[in-house]
């Protein structure tokens, strides 16, 4: 629920977080960032160990939209780190696991994976942080957050397909003026068909080199 107090152009707006208790959620400067959300925030909870999505909780789960499948996650993890220095970065896998990525010694508690060899985030994955490490500990002011609110995906047709965009979403499809299409065996050589379409059955192979018309060629062992 929200409500709006005294309602001033890009101001005043508070967020009922518990019971009879509202909290701001826009001040002077505008709308918060995606730096001020607590989903899967990382955090730092000793000089060894990254709390990862401290907030999650079966009553407030931190949910992560991938593809069609939303992931939720009801509890936090952690990342300890035992030695090496450089950076470790914290993403949603494609599979939807949360994910420390590194090149360091770096182990994670249940509800986390730790893959070493990383060295920036996978392209098939949703980025949610980083955080540096000198020496077997993290540094305190390590971190920086990449969740981003808003997000998208663009696909493009390559060679042999067509794109069509409608609704939000986008449709490939085979361009049949680059790319033969198969049809049923025609019955005649003037069955329906488009041009470049194909067939073929145990003894012939089929073509339609114009409208409605087809040639065929048959079919033998050698």
């Amino acid at each position: 629920m929200f409500y709006l107090a005294n309602a001033t152009a890009g101001s005043n707006l508070y967020g009922c977080t518990a019971s009879n208790v509202w909290t701001p959620e826009i001040g002077s400067a505008g709308v918060p960032s995606a730096s001020q959300l607590t989903d899967l925030a990382a955090g730092l909870g000793t000089q060894n160990t990254l709390t990862i999505g401290a907030t999650c909780s079966s009553a407030a789960p931190c949910n992560v939209r991938f593809g069609s499948v939303v992931h939720s996650f009801t509890s936090s993890s952690s990342a300890t780190i035992s030695a090496g220095t450089g950076m470790a970065f914290v993403y949603l896998d494609a599979n939807g696991n949360l994910t420390v990525g590194h090149n360091m010694t770096v182990s994670c508690t249940s509800g986390c994976v730790a893959v070493s060899g990383i060295s920036a985030f996978p392209s098939n994955s949703v980025p949610l942080f980083t955080w540096t490490a000198t020496n077997g500990t993290w540094n305190a002011a390590g971190g920086a957050d990449w969740r981003a609110f808003q997000s998208t995906t663009i696909v493009a047709a390559g060679a042999g397909l067509i794109g069509v965009g409608a609704n939000g979403s986008t449709t490939l499809s085979v361009d049949p003026t680059a790319v033969g299409l198969w049809a049923p065996v025609p019955a005649t050589a003037s069955s329906a068909c488009a041009p470049g379409s194909w067939s073929a059955d145990t003894s012939y192979y089929y073509v339609c080199v114009a409208i409605n018309s087809w040639k065929r060629a048959a079919l033998t062992i050698w």
